[in-house]
Order: C-alpha cells, then sequence, then structure tokens
C-alpha cells in the first residue's frame, strides 16, 4: 500500500468542534501532531450531535485521496457511550444521561432529569388503554371529559342547594 493510500482514511481525535453553520466541522489530528482544522463532520439524515470533545473518536476520509479534500464520518465518544441495549433496540443519548430506547418490544423508554416540553400548533393525541400520572396535573385551559368541563361541573356545583338551604359556601372557583 502507497503512502498516500495509508492517509486516505484515518482514526482522528476530534478538537473545537463547531455546530453554527451549514454544516458542522471539527479540528482533527490526521497524524501525530499534525490538524486539519475546520473538517465537515458528516452526520445522518435526521440525526444531530454534538459530541463531546474529552475522547471524541471518528474516521476521516481524504476525498478522492487528497488531503485538502477531509469528511469525518460520524463520531463516537467512548466516555460517554449509552451501552447494555438489547439486540433489535435503538438509542438516542447525551453524556448528561438523557436517553430514548426504543425497546424490542415496541417500548418508548424516555429518561430525563428535566422537563419534557412539546410544542406544535396541532395538538398531542395519546391513544392508550390508560393514561397514568404520578404527581400533580396542571392545566391552563378548560378540562373537558366526556360527561362536560370541569367548569361546568363548579358552576352546577355553586348552583345547587339543598331544600331549605342556601347553595353551598364557599363556592367553587
Amino acid at each position: 500500500m502507497t503512502e498516500t493510500n495509508r492517509g486516505m482514511i484515518r482514526r482522528s481525535v476530534l478538537k473545537n468542534v463547531k455546530d453554527n453553520g451549514a454544516v458542522q466541522t471539527a479540528s482533527v489530528e490526521v497524524a501525530d501532531g499534525v490538524w486539519r482544522h475546520d473538517v465537515e463532520v458528516m452526520q445522518p439524515y435526521g440525526f444531530a450531535a454534538h459530541v463531546p470533545e474529552d475522547g471524541a473518536l471518528a474516521i476521516v476520509l481524504a476525498v478522492g485521496g487528497d488531503e485538502g479534500d477531509l469528511v469525518v464520518l460520524p463520531v463516537a465518544n467512548p466516555s460517554a457511550r449509552m451501552g447494555g441495549l438489547k439486540e433489535n433496540e435503538v438509542g438516542l443519548y447525551n453524556s448528561g444521561g438523557d436517553r430514548m430506547v426504543l425497546k424490542a418490544d415496541g417500548t418508548l423508554d424516555i429518561k430525563t432529569g428535566a422537563q419534557i416540553t412539546i410544542k406544535t400548533d396541532a395538538g398531542v393525541f395519546i391513544t392508550a388503554q390508560i393514561l397514568k400520572v404520578e404527581g400533580d396535573i396542571e392545566a391552563s385551559g378548560n378540562v373537558t371529559d366526556k360527561n362536560g368541563s370541569m367548569q361546568e361541573m363548579r358552576e352546577q356545583y355553586n348552583g345547587h342547594g339543598h331544600p331549605g338551604g342556601p347553595p353551598p359556601t364557599p363556592q367553587m372557583t
């Protein structure tokens, strides 16, 4: 194998990852002490990550054998890797311990140390046999079930009376 061919594919350490342009770039060490800067990091469609640089490794390709035209294949970081997946499971994760695993049995397992925010103009629909919530439920809008709204229940309660007695106090608001 010629020296040119040996440099076409290399295992490299990444530093200075930048994720603020049309493509993500990084500095890569292509040989001991030899760095190339602003090298494009290729990422699979539909997936984006900004890898922690502490131990980030990648395969670097010299496109067409040209050392001036390098690209970085998807990056790994063994120090932050999520392991323990079973066959046919897929996971998304970060170095903070947050994760989402599509399990082999069809279960979606989400774990995060912070809140989950969903924003949509179309609504969120859940079809399930049961919805269980541990903790409080808060709503800034109306709450309704198949028999009516919570506001209708309050109005009915506030308006009812007992024979010979006044409406209930305190009133529900």
